[in-house]
């Protein structure tokens, strides 16, 4: 094998999600650093081989960036912005030189907007043609209530910049409106509420072209109904791929990115909503849908393009709890019902990471996650079915 690839995986705050990636980049055969505080989620798990401590406050932390980068910038083929919260920081600082050779987008270009505001994306997606709901940018009540006239209940709300649901309401009438907006700050997007699945196509984007793809249901969220996700069920649609590719070449983005979309019950047709431009948490489930993030990440940071195309998914897949995020739902929820459901979907695969002993302890250091683990009889690990490590290519 050649000498391995460095990867810089840098996450602004605490966030768990990103945890799971370092697998993904020590299979490509990356070197992986983390640029985050040692006591955070991205820092437990064992498939890092540094971490870089940094600050814990946000502006402190992209000072901190710049200057490790300024001395150690030619050691990373790939830095990757893990967070939300980072992004938009980033975001905020386009214009200074450190960020020019390796941001996901130009970052004098309009992509940055697209990236980081859902005002940007939409307005670019409407004047690209790409399908969304038909939609209003507002900043007053007054511009909600001539959108909401124009559009028709039920709608939905979203401040431009937010991130895992926090920043979106639905309206069903004039008095929900009235709430939502309240809630939600401004400017704002509004957009007919379209009946329908919601999921995503989670893609590698080798500079606006994807390489690797593959597309799941929302089964469940949590927190709330607008949150991410907490369960999947791999799918296939003929649209999936070349959603993905117009949304590549509308930003040209280089990295990890996820398109949400809601499946219109009405005419079947993906409706997009959204570009989340960071890495998900589900990048090491990608075998299961029979493609292989890892081998797409390797190529194209040797510059040998590959391109995967998603196994065509079976109609009766497995739905999949995620790990963390539906061992929290269920334990918040409290329910025999929330419980059974979890315990009866574990019995045909089980996320949770039983070979990364360093980040299953850290969240089991949190006591409704071990009250979860009790209730569902997951203390002795040789008992779990249904391992990554043993599933098939496409077999779902």
């Amino acid at each position: 094998m050649t000498n391995p690839l460095r990867v810089l995986v840098a996450c602004g705050e605490n966030w768990d999600s990103p945890a799971r990636l370092p697998r993904v980049l020590q299979n490509a055969g990356c070197e992986v650093d983390v640029f985050c505080s040692a006591t955070w989620g991205l820092a437990q798990t064992r498939f890092i081989d540094r971490i870089v401590e940094a600050p814990q406050t946000l502006d402190e932390y992209v000072d901190a960036l710049r200057a490790y980068l300024e001395v150690h910038r030619t050691s990373y083929q790939w830095i990757i912005v893990a967070d939300d919260p980072l992004l938009a920081a980033l975001v905020r600082r386009a214009n200074e030189p450190w960020l020019a050779d390796w941001f996901p987008v130009d970052p004098a270009s309009s992509a940055v907007s697209m990236i980081s505001s859902k005002v940007g994306f939409v307005g670019a997606a409407l004047a690209s043609g790409l399908h969304v709901p038909p939609s209003h940018i507002c900043s007053t009540f007054e511009e909600c209530e001539r959108a909401a006239e124009a559009l028709g209940f039920p709608i939905v709300l979203k401040a431009s910049e937010s991130y895992s649901g926090l920043g979106v309401r639905a309206a069903h009438n004039s008095g929900e409106l009235a709430d939502a907006f309240r809630e939600v700050r401004t400017p704002l997007v509004v957009q007919k509420f379209i009946q329908g699945r919601l999921g995503n196509t989670i893609a590698l984007f080798d500079h606006g072209v994807p390489v690797c793809s593959m597309s799941s249901y929302k089964v469940r969220t949590w927190p709330g109904p607008f949150g991410p996700s907490s369960a999947r069920q791999f799918m296939s649609h003929p649209e999936a791929e070349s959603v993905v590719a117009h949304v590549g070449a509308l930003t040209g983005f280089h990295g990890l990115g996820a398109v949400d979309w809601v499946r219109d019950e009405s005419t079947d047709k993906l409706v997009v909503l959204e570009f989340n431009a960071r890495p998900v948490p589900t990048l090491h489930m990608g075998p299961l849908a029979g493609v292989d993030f890892s081998v797409a990440i390797r190529s194209m940071l040797e510059g040998n393009r590959v391109i995967q195309e998603p196994a065509v998914a079976n109609e009766n897949v497995l739905i999949l709890p995620m790990f963390p995020e539906d061992f929290y739902r269920a334990a918040t929820e409290g329910t025999d019902a929330a419980f059974e459901t979890l315990q009866r979907e574990l019995e045909g695969y089980c996320d949770v990471p039983w070979d990364d002993e360093p980040l299953l302890n850290y969240h089991l250091r949190r006591r409704v996650l071990k009250r979860c683990f009790a209730r569902l009889g997951l203390s002795d690990p040789t008992k779990q079915p249904g391992q990554l490590d043993s599933a098939q290519p496409g077999e779902l």
